[in-house]
């Protein structure tokens, strides 16, 4: 008889330190844990205090709910690995199957899609200390794991399925690709003689400044009196600045070019 409830989960070394480790309701529902060896897999069930370290992918046919918590260049394998145990039957129809914590989402996981599986993508949204999921995918999947995330005090904000490439692009251009402006900001201060703290200071008081006004008016924000200042500015300084500062001038003057561009000022 199938025991109804019970989740499997498919990790790797790191998922101790996943938010999954700090998830007590889904770890008192933990099965079957599988790993790319029965070692690895004891070793996590024991860290995690929670499930059963198995040689297979069998116990999962009993499972309704499967979690992969694997490292990115592992997800492809274990897509394959689960499709094609006792290939041909219909062990994965129905199953919830959750990818945690990847780059990926749903749409690339053909293979679990055809097989008849809901599959959901889950990742931990940025400088919220895992209180607050962005999660996309199958709308059932997804909204067990809303439930799932609910029942763990934990918010869940549903993307549309295909678009984590957009959310990806969202927090990757407002941090490490945001840093060479902000360095560019701090730097060029400091050569007109500002020390690093107040040069910091002042890049985050009007880098907020910016922010709040784009929050405010959108696109308006950036009006034709910006475009015609920063025009004047690369006619009167450039020149000067490419002197002492090449770097700092190449970055400033792409940066104008970039915002022109993007606002449609050209």
């Amino acid at each position: 008889m199938r025991t109804r409830g019970r989740d499997a989960l498919v990790g790797a070394a790191g998922v101790t330190r996943s938010f999954l480790a700090r998830m007590p309701v889904l770890l008192a529902r933990l099965g079957p844990v599988k790993a790319f060896s029965y070692r690895v897999a004891r070793r996590i069930a024991n860290t995690l205090r929670a499930g059963s370290a198995v040689h297979d992918y069998a116990p999962f046919e009993s499972c309704d709910y499967i979690w992969l918590a694997v490292p990115e260049d592992s997800v492809a394998q274990i897509e394959r690995e689960l499709v094609g145990y006792r290939s041909g039957n219909s062990a994965l129809q129905g199953k919830i199957v959750i990818l945690c914590g990847s780059v990926q989402d749903s749409l690339r996981l053909v293979a679990l899609r055809a097989s008849g599986s809901r599959v959901a993508s889950v990742n931990v949204m940025a400088e919220t200390e895992e209180r607050v999921f962005v999660g996309e995918g199958d709308p059932d999947a997804v909204t067990e794991l809303r439930r799932r995330l609910a029942v763990e005090n934990r918010k869940l904000i549903v993307l549309a399925p295909g678009s984590k490439p957009f959310y990806w692009s969202g927090v990757n251009l407002s941090s490490s690709l945001l840093l060479p402006w902000i360095a560019g900001a701090v730097e060029s201060l400091r050569a007109a003689g500002l020390s690093r703290s107040e040069a910091t200071r002042l890049a985050e008081a009007l880098g907020a400044r910016a922010l709040r006004s784009y929050a405010k008016a959108g696109a308006k924000s950036w009006g034709p009196a910006a475009a015609g200042s920063l025009s004047a500015v690369l006619e009167r300084d450039l020149a000067v600045m490419r002197q002492s500062e090449p770097k700092l001038t190449a970055l400033y003057a792409a940066g104008v070019d970039c915002a022109r561009k993007f606002f449609r000022e050209e």
